[in-house]
Parts: structure tokens; C-alpha cells; sequence
């Protein structure tokens, strides 16, 4: 073998869709993306084929991983949107040199912390992240809701609710910011973002982030839950989330990438009417 290394952007849009597809191939979750959808991520999920690796074996491209960076707080956040080695050179020991030439390129671009996902599943996935240095922070789960959860929405009784465009949360405290990547408020706001909050005296007591699915001046057709943050206070939680994911409608609801935590909130939407599903990730950093 006459291993190299070299970015994406070396490639056409073309052969690095056929690499993907190959380098998804037979895994937890197989990968087969439509063209048009492969080569919009780069767009939606702030992916560059500049900041991506590609492994090859003299001319054969047979490994990549995919990259986006981002600034955050004045830090540099990076993300790795799949790593995948076609059928032929798997079990090789391949993945943990591409994942280090991955990283040089991360630190030539002054990144701080490095996030990723992973299917809970997928043992030999997080076993590699883990010799390459990446550790678990939480779990990530895929709940999900679906109809009339609540015929009546609870009265406020005092509270406020407040309704922004996603955007405006940016650089904000409202939301944690090393958080999964597609959950965090810069990469929501592109269709139906919206941070929503409950205030009362003037002093937020929960917010979410979330995305609608609708056309517009329409009810909606389904709503993505994002993210929360919550300071232990159930009313005012129960009330912001029934009237933000609209339980008296009767539409599809789920959290996407939903950060475990401590797990109150997590109980508090099982109560409401939410139920797992089979899908679950774990969310790992790295830190240079």
C-alpha cells in the first residue's frame, strides 16, 4: 500500500459522492445519499470540502473524513460530519492514522475543540474516537410525539412568552454553545428557527430551540425540539414546551441530537407525552 493524504476539494463534487456512498456501505446505518443532498450538506451543515481528508492508496481514494469549522465565543469549533473507509480497506488499522491527519488539519486551523457524533450502537466507532483522544459527554436522544398531547394549552398565570428568530440567540447565554453541531442556534435559524422563551419579572425561566416545518402564513406540520435550558423550574418549563411544540395540535414533534443531561428534562417530556425510538447517538470533543 502507498498510503497519502489530501483535501476534498482536490476531488469534483462527483467522485467524493461515490466515495461517501462507498464509504457508508454495509455499516449500522447504511448511507446511500441522492447527489443533490450530498452536496447540499456542505451547505446546510456549514461542511468544507477545504477543511475534509481524503485517504487514497497511490491513485484510489478509498477514506474521508468530512469537516466544518465554525467560530464560537471567539473560539474555533470544529465538526466531524463522517468518517468512512469503503468495504475493501476496512480492518486495516486505517482509521486512526486518517483520523490524525484529519486532526493536523484542525490544528493548522487554529481549532479549540473538536465534537462529533456516534451511533450508541456502533462499539467499534467509539472505541476508535476514544484512542484518537475524543471522550463522551453525554447521550443524545430522538424522542418523539406525535397528535394531540394537551386539547387545552396551559394558561400562562403570569408568564411571558417570547418568540425570536433563532439567529438573534447567537453569542447569547441562553444556549449552551459546544453542543452538537446541527443543534446549535447558528445552524437552525436556515428554515423555521426559532428560539422561544418564558419569562416572568422580566428574568427567563426556560427556553428552547426549535425548527417548524411549514409553509408559510400555515398551521405547522411538524416541529423540531433542539435544545432547552431550564433552571429547575417545572411550571414554567411544562408551560413554555406545551406552548412552543403545540400540544393542541395535531402534529409530529421530535427532538433531534437532544443532549441528555441530568435527565429532568428528558422526564419531563416522557410525561408530557413524548417515548423514545430505537435511534440514539453519543456526543464526544476532543480539546487541543
Amino acid at each position: 500500500m502507498s498510503i497519502s493524504y489530501k483535501l476534498m476539494s482536490a476531488m469534483t463534487f462527483e467522485e467524493a459522492h461515490a466515495l461517501f456512498n462507498r464509504g457508508f456501505e454495509g455499516y449500522v446505518m447504511p448511507m446511500n445519499l441522492p447527489f443533490d443532498t450530498f452536496v447540499g450538506r456542505f451547505g446546510s451543515d456549514g461542511l468544507s470540502p477545504a477543511q475534509s481528508i481524503v485517504a487514497y492508496d497511490g491513485a484510489v481514494p478509498f477514506g474521508f473524513v468530512l469537516q466544518g469549522i465554525r467560530d464560537v465565543d471567539g473560539q474555533k469549533i470544529s465538526w466531524n460530519g463522517g468518517t468512512g473507509i469503503i468495504p475493501e480497506y476496512r480492518g486495516r488499522k486505517l482509521g486512526i492514522p486518517l483520523m490524525e491527519e484529519a486532526e493536523k488539519l484542525l490544528k493548522e486551523n487554529n481549532v479549540s475543540v473538536a465534537t462529533l457524533e456516534a451511533l450508541s450502537e456502533n462499539k467499534p466507532a467509539i472505541s476508535l474516537y476514544e484512542k484518537c483522544g475524543y471522550k463522551v459527554e453525554d447521550d443524545l436522544l430522538f424522542l418523539r410525539a406525535n397528535g394531540v398531547l394537551n386539547s387545552q394549552l396551559p394558561d400562562l398565570d403570569g408568564y411571558e412568552m417570547v418568540r425570536i428568530p433563532a439567529a438573534q440567540s447567537i453569542g447569547s447565554d441562553l444556549f449552551p454553545t459546544i453542543v452538537p453541531w446541527q443543534t446549535d442556534a447558528s445552524n437552525t435559524p436556515k428554515v423555521g428557527g426559532e428560539a422561544v422563551l418564558i419569562t416572568k419579572n422580566g428574568e427567563v425561566q426556560a427556553a428552547c430551540l426549535i425548527r417548524k416545518k411549514c409553509v408559510f402564513d400555515t398551521e405547522a406540520e411538524s416541529i423540531t425540539l433542539f435544545q432547552v435550558k431550564e433552571n429547575g423550574n417545572k411550571d414554567a418549563f411544562n408551560k413554555l414546551l406545551a406552548h412552543a411544540l403545540e400540544y393542541d395540535q395535531p402534529i409530529n414533534r421530535t427532538t433531534y441530537n437532544f443532549l441528555t443531561g441530568n435527565g429532568r428534562v428528558v422526564s419531563y417530556l416522557l410525561e408530557s407525552g413524548f417515548e423514545n425510538t430505537p435511534i440514539s447517538q453519543v456526543f464526544m470533543t476532543k480539546t487541543f
